[in-house]
């Protein structure tokens, strides 16, 4: 891949470090109360909880790139090439639809606003956007959300490759999240056996 560029939504990091930090000090204060042994069932309901925060959070992503784009969600990664890819908009999250197969991939980390957030969207925002449809904008597209970044960066690199027209496309791949899915199991089983042990 070749001038690439991530999109991560910088909320995701700051609700992360929250519930880290909630989590952390409850966890602490079960310690002190019970001892090591007697707050182990804590310690990894706290570390199971803290790894679905960081599936939540902080794994989605979008990686753009003149070949086409990486969307990463919490269980999968989906590799689509833009000579693939027959439509970008917005619905609850940016979608990009896969020409061959028709199906339609969200992106999770880049989720789109209420549709009553189109109201605080003042003109100035969206000059030098290429509207239709009488010059409106979803809500998804306000340039103000998530939804709205991702999908001005997708449209633009989709159209710089179709303009380009020799830039090979990215081979289309949809791959489950195993090692993820491996650790939440594994710690949500290491807390059922604690529990168990502990009662």
């Amino acid at each position: 891949m070749t001038n690439v560029e991530q999109f991560r939504p910088r909320n995701g990091y700051f609700l992360s470090l929250w519930a880290f930090f909630t989590i952390s000090t409850l966890t602490y204060v079960n310690v002190l109360d019970y001892g090591f042994l007697g707050a182990l069932p804590s310690i990894t309901w706290g570390l199971l909880a803290c790894s679905l925060c960081y599936l939540i959070f902080i794994h989605p992503k979008v990686i753009f790139s003149d070949e086409g784009l990486v969307i990463v969600n919490p269980m999968k990664k989906i590799t689509l090439g833009w000579h693939e890819t027959s439509q970008i908009d917005s619905k609850f999250t940016m979608y990009v639809i896969h020409q061959p197969s028709g199906v339609k991939f969200h992106a999770f980390a880049a989720q789109a606003p209420g549709r009553y957030h189109i109201r605080n969207v003042h003109p100035t925002e969206i000059r030098g956007m290429r509207l239709e449809d009488g010059g409106s904008i979803k809500a998804g597209e306000s340039p103000r959300s998530n939804s709205g970044i991702a999908i001005a960066i997708a449209r633009t690199r989709l159209e710089y490759f179709n303009q380009k027209g020799d830039i090979p496309g990215l081979t289309f791949a949809d791959e489950f999240n195993r090692p993820g899915a491996v650790i939440a199991l594994f710690l949500f089983l290491l807390a059922i056996t604690t529990q168990i042990v502990q009662a």
